[in-house]
């Protein structure tokens, strides 16, 4: 009569590591992947949550530009430049003009920062023949009333100017390429 044993043969464990070993590698570099993968879906969603916060920055800064808005022009630093703020001049309420009843302000964006800065507003602010001013330098820093913080990766570029609507664009540059946002907002009781 012939014994039984109990067990696995030498043959029969090699393969059930084999198999095993196959498995855990398998899965091992789904799991690599996936991680990879997660790990580039979230820097992407960091870029578009900066942009979007940009967007609804210029957005709210903006639209709170009235609610006389008289004059209103793109702004370069140079002639064939892209336009990189926003000059407007605002008719304070209940301010007479000998008064200082009008302010100029100026939205821009520079070294990664959106600014605004406001002065009193003087004759030679807005040229008359042109629709896009050519400034030798955007800021006016003794004057400014808002800063954001810095933001990485993004650039604005004002487009058009058109019945009050401005538009502009926010260009997102990422390591695998750069992504342009366009949007536009519409400001109050423009004259």
């Amino acid at each position: 009569m012939e014994r039984t044993r109990a067990g696995l043969t030498l043959v029969e464990l090699a393969v059930v590591l084999a198999v095993f070993t196959i498995v855990l590698a398998s899965v091992l570099l789904m799991f690599t992947d996936l991680t990879r993968r997660s790990r580039i879906a979230l820097g992407e969603v960091e870029r578009y949550s900066e942009l979007f916060r940009v967007d609804s920055l210029i957005q709210a800064e903006l639209s709170k530009a009235g609610p006389n808005v008289e004059r209103i022009a793109l702004v370069r630093e140079t002639e064939d430049g892209p336009a990189k703020g926003l000059r407007y001049m605002v008719s304070i309420p209940f301010v007479g003009e000998e008064e200082g009843g009008k302010v100029t302000k100026q939205f821009y964006i520079d070294d990664g920062r959106l600014f605004i800065w406001e002065k009193q507003a003087v004759q030679g602010d807005f040229p008359a023949d042109s629709n896009a001013d050519v400034v030798e330098s955007l800021y006016d820093n003794e004057n400014i009333v808002f800063s954001s913080s810095s933001f990485d990766h993004v650039d604005l570029e004002f487009v058009s100017i058109n019945g009050g609507s401005v538009s502009y664009s926010i260009m997102l540059s990422s390591p695998d390429g750069s992504r342009t946002h366009r949007s536009s907002v519409r400001l109050m009781n423009v004259k």
